[in-house]
């Protein structure tokens, strides 16, 4: 139990790691020459949403397992599968496939924590 929830946390921290990416080099993650302002205000956007669900991810299934935690694993969840699609969409393999894991781990998490 303990390794699941030390990979759990990991995949949680790997996102909070890109959602801090898109805010400091919001290019990066578009593949831009140069970041519009539209790719500066959508990479906020992202992280200020991304950073505590991360982190909240990350720690409760360790300190707090339970009903709640489940649920919040499967909003992380939900949310790296929709990341999955937006890869998919954009033919971006590196993200499908991470963000396939992700979503995995959190479920298998939150089936253990419950």
């Amino acid at each position: 139990m303990i390794a699941l929830l030390v990979v759990n946390a990991v995949f949680a921290a790997v996102s909070v790691g890109f959602a801090v990416m898109a805010v400091a080099r919001p290019a990066t993650l578009s593949r831009s020459p140069t970041a519009t302002s539209g790719e500066r205000f959508y990479a906020w956007m992202y992280a200020i949403r991304a950073v505590p669900l991360g982190v909240v991810a990350a720690i409760l299934p360790a300190t707090s397992p339970g009903p709640a935690t489940m649920v919040v694993l499967i909003a992380a969840a939900v949310v790296q599968l929709a990341d999955a699609g937006i890869g998919v969409s954009r033919r971006e393999w590196g993200m499908v496939a991470g963000a396939t894991a992700a979503a995995i781990v959190h479920m298998i998490t939150a089936v253990a924590i419950r």
